[in-house]
């Protein structure tokens, strides 16, 4: 099926031991890996699984912790069809998630939405438009109401939908972009969201990226081949964004055999509609690849293929994927995902229910003084405290605003604006979190009355 090549390689070796990852038990199944992973906050963090062991199952198992990852608990999705996989996963706090599903098998329409208001312990099925000749690949959601979600081509357009009421109804997208033949198709889970930008892969090596929350989109061919492999065997690919227009791509060629793999880094200013070729130093990896949000310019990569031992391990880079200095090597490392410079997590493979591993904490900080720009910025809110409008000035160019209550919930996330509306939030204490073009970050509190 179109699963992405959890697959690894470093072309350098070396050992720090400034930074480190610490076990945690995910309570999946023996040798089931860490598919997506979707941070909340600090404390709340969901995943869903994968069958590592080789076995060809589609398990529609979740993981979440509520503590940081001291305790996690994995719950079966009951509603979906036997021949449902789990495509992709997106949380909004402790008790809200949704997944899509697709088929990997023969039987009744596998692709649907469900969504979750308990922690996982129910799922309800919501109403779209996917049916039975349908691929259903991505999820996201900014806020409570506003969600979208996409899939493979249906009637000459990648099938998207968008919602504004929590995914209760879902409208047609009529902006998405068209495939250039039958064999362009997207990958499940394979996406990136900053602020209202989003990026999806391709099975031609394309870029599909929309700028204002999947309502207008355009196309443009990257250095992969295929970023999945499914068109092109041994081809895959991985990105990471830090702003509406930096990030990196990771290529991968030839991985159906060791001696023909080759990985490459690449670096983009422009949102993905061109790449420069990127000559690293330091150990770096492909199996995935992240930016960590609040720093100035730091990615995290890692490796999981076991061909190699220096194909397994995890790295870091603080200025864009020039150079990079291990975290650890020769163990496997999944997906990774970063809240902040100190807070991550990486998958592995379980080692059973009473087991003590299945994902990796991050142990250190990667900061490297990110205040010092935003400190130039000068975030400004008022009034404070705030009836139901604030206005909001800075010196440099904001890229997005979060709203965040003292639990460490993400409450709202919003558009750059001169005037915010805060009418919905309820009396007290929150954290306003900016963004900025630059990729520094500034908070600042807000008192609601």
């Amino acid at each position: 099926m179109k699963k992405i090549l959890l697959t690894g390689f470093a072309l350098v070796s070396m050992v720090s031991q400034a930074q480190t990852w610490v076990d945690q038990a995910t309570n999946f199944p023996e040798n089931f890996g860490v598919d997506e992973i979707s941070l909340v906050d600090a404390n709340t963090v969901w995943t869903f699984a994968y069958d590592g062991s080789g076995g060809g199952t589609y398990p529609k198992i979740v993981s979440r912790t509520t503590n940081g990852g001291t305790t996690w608990t994995a719950s079966t999705i009951n509603g979906p069809g036997s021949n449902a996989l789990i495509s992709d996963l997106d949380a909004l706090d402790a008790n809200t998630a949704w997944v899509v599903t697709a088929p990997f098998a023969a039987g009744t329409n596998a692709n649907r939405m469900w969504k979750t208001t308990n922690g996982g312990s129910t799922w309800t099925q919501q109403t779209i438009g996917y049916v039975a000749g349908s691929f259903a690949n991505h999820v996201y959601f900014w806020d409570a109401n506003n969600g979208w979600t996409s899939g493979d081509p249906l009637n000459g357009k990648f099938e998207m939908y968008k919602t504004s009421n929590g995914g209760t109804s879902w409208t047609l997208v009529p902006g998405a972009p068209a495939p250039d033949n039958g064999d362009d198709f997207t990958y499940v889970g394979l996406k990136e969201v900053v602020g209202d930008n989003i990026w999806v892969g391709t099975s031609l090596g394309k870029i599909l990226r929309s700028t204002d929350r999947g309502t207008s989109w355009t196309a443009s061919y990257s250095p992969a081949l295929d970023f999945g492999g499914v068109i092109t065997s041994g081809s895959s690919g991985a990105f990471a964004f830090k702003d509406g227009t930096n990030g990196l791509l990771v290529t991968v060629d030839g991985a159906d055999a060791v001696l023909t793999t080759q990985a490459a880094l690449y670096s983009t200013s422009d949102g993905g509609a061109t790449f420069d070729p990127i000559t690293p130093t330091g150990p770096w990896y492909f199996g995935d690849i992240t930016y960590v949000p609040g720093t100035a310019n730091t990615y995290v990569s890692t490796g999981i293929n076991s061909g190699k031992p220096e194909w397994m391990g995890s790295s870091y880079s603080t200025d864009g994927g020039l150079t990079w200095t291990a975290i650890d090597a020769g163990q496997q490392r999944g997906k990774v995902a970063f809240l902040n410079a100190t807070t991550g997590w990486a998958g592995q493979f379980s080692d059973g229910p009473s087991g003590l591993e299945g994902i990796l904490k991050f142990n250190g900080n990667l900061s490297l003084g990110v205040s010092n720009n935003a400190v130039k910025a000068g975030l400004q809110i008022y009034p404070n405290p705030a009836g139901d409008v604030v206005n909001i000035s800075a010196k440099q160019e904001i890229q997005a605003i979060t709203i965040i209550d003292l639990s460490g919930k993400r409450v709202q996330s919003l558009k750059p604006a001169k005037q915010i509306n805060v009418s919905s939030l309820a009396k007290g204490t929150y954290i306003v979190q900016v963004l900025y073009i630059n990729g520094s970050v500034e908070n600042t509190k807000l008192m609601k009355k």
